[in-house]
């Protein structure tokens, strides 16, 4: 096969749940349906880091958060967290592809500073600058290193780029395009999307929404505890995601549109993940990792979508196996005809199960958050926050919804014991002690809104980067 094209939607706080594909009954999502059903769907999709910086950072290099040292979510909007380039010595996934001949574009987020630059490996780049904001209204993108200030709907505008940049892109080279939205992250609200799509949602029953029972952790129990106690404002901020949803499915389905156009549909692989997960309202809380403070590693923070379609591909596969974004670092890297990362690269490609071979596959996954470091195998998941926890142990089995903790319990102590030695194991190969999230103090909880980030930008300072 001739080196594919490949494109990859990297989107934001996405959760698998609200997928049709995935068991969302009430949607109408007609572009990621085509997607699942002209390729492979992935069940069992994780992000190894459930806040969006090192998440992204973990597809884009094929390393843990402990082998780069980006641990937290990028507050951009400070100039000097913002303008560095927190990947400049990583060997990134861009790189690799431009150093081999693929023309690099990217239309969207980025969030792993570079602010008002191209980043390193890309040739051309349309990008967010500085905090994300909100999902309307005038906004200062960076369209190759030079700002400008566009009105209108950050998805619509970011399509709009992005097809640009496809029409531009030289015909004798295959593309690699990553398109980053937004849509699917806070706020959740229904005034910031098109009209059009809120009306598609606002009718739904939403027959998923959760029972709020407010987490004992809460990051910040008052403003939550607002949210997802009064039921009007919970649904209020459903018909929001979900519009966002909507509004993805058609975006998506524009640049899909475009490639049928170019007569391009055979030679691109199209990959559609999400960062981390989401949550919104279960669990009793809204958001995903950092949502609790301690931090967390629940399904819905870890879980997402995961459609891939292309040529050698099968057609409407479910896939089964426990995969994540190292997985997907390696099969990019075999479709585009190049070496495997290599020795402490945690992936593998994803190549053979998308091919419908019969493969030994690994039936475990591992994720980390600063101090807190996951095994989650297909029947148990163990948390450890280090040093002295409180620790988590969920049987997902009889308890898919982690709602009992069983850490510390006599009849499960073996089961503990060997999961925390397998994840100590793990890490030992996949950790740089200068860059390790061991190092990483546990951000603050605070109360007050205002507080916390206080306290989150203080501890940044304690973090590796």
């Amino acid at each position: 096969m001739n080196r594919p094209n490949i494109l990859l939607f990297l989107t934001d706080d996405h959760a698998p749940w609200s997928l049709p594909a995935y068991g969302h009954s009430e949607m109408a999502t007609p572009n990621f349906d085509r997607l699942g059903r002209e390729g492979a769907l992935f069940e069992n999709a994780f992000t190894p880091c459930p806040v969006c910086s090192p998440a992204r950072a973990c597809l884009l290099t094929g390393r843990t958060p402990s082998q780069t040292g980006l641990h937290d979510w990028l507050e951009e909007g400070i100039g000097s967290i913002g303008e560095r380039d927190r990947l400049a010595n990583e060997f990134t996934l861009p790189r690799r592809l431009q150093a081999a001949g693929y023309s690099t574009l990217l239309a969207g987020k980025w969030h792993l500073g570079s602010r008002g630059r191209v980043p390193a490996g890309f040739d051309h780049a349309f990008a967010l600058a500085g905090s994300q904001g909100v999902h309307s209204g005038p906004y200062t993108y960076c369209a190759d290193g030079e700002p400008c200030v566009i009105e209108g709907n950050k998805s619509q505008v970011v399509t709009d780029h992005a097809l640009k940049l496809l029409a531009a892109a030289p015909a004798d080279r295959p593309f690699f395009l990553n398109v980053g939205y937004i849509a699917t992250h806070s706020p959740y609200d229904a005034e910031a999307h098109d009209p059009e799509r809120v009306r598609e949602v606002e009718h739904l029953m939403f027959h998923d929404l959760p029972e709020y029972r407010p987490h004992p952790w809460l990051k910040n129990e008052g403003m939550v505890t607002a949210a997802c106690g009064d039921a009007a404002e919970l649904r209020r901020r459903y018909v929001g995601y979900h519009a966002a949803v909507a509004e993805l499915d058609r975006e998506v389905g524009r640049v899909l549109a475009a490639l049928d156009e170019r007569e391009l549909r055979e030679s691109t692989i199209v990959i559609y993940v999400s960062d981390p997960g989401c949550a919104l309202g279960h669990q009793g809380f809204l958001g995903k990792g950092n949502s609790t403070r301690p931090l967390n590693m629940y399904e819905t923070s870890l879980r997402v979508p995961l459609l891939i379609r292309g040529p050698g591909i099968d057609s409407g596969r479910w896939i089964r196996e426990l995969v994540d974004h190292y997985d997907l670092f390696e099969v990019i890297l075999e479709w585009a005809g190049l070496p495997p990362g290599g020795d402490g690269f945690p992936g593998r490609s994803l190549a053979p199960l998308t091919a419908g071979k019969a493969v030994s596959w690994p039936g475990e996954k591992f994720g980390e958050y600063g101090d807190l470091r996951m095994i989650r195998t297909e029947r148990y998941k163990w948390v450890r926050r280090y040093p002295n926890g409180p620790f988590d142990l969920f049987d997902l089995e009889i308890d898919p919804r982690e709602t009992f903790n069983l850490a510390g319990w006599e009849d499960y102590r073996d089961v503990q014991a060997e999961l925390d030695a397998r994840l100590a194991d793990w890490y030992s190969h996949h950790e740089d002690p200068e860059k390790s999230g061991l190092r990483v103090k546990e951000l603050p909880r605070h109360n007050s809104h205002e507080a916390w980030r206080d306290g989150h930008r203080e501890a940044r300072g304690l973090q590796v980067y």
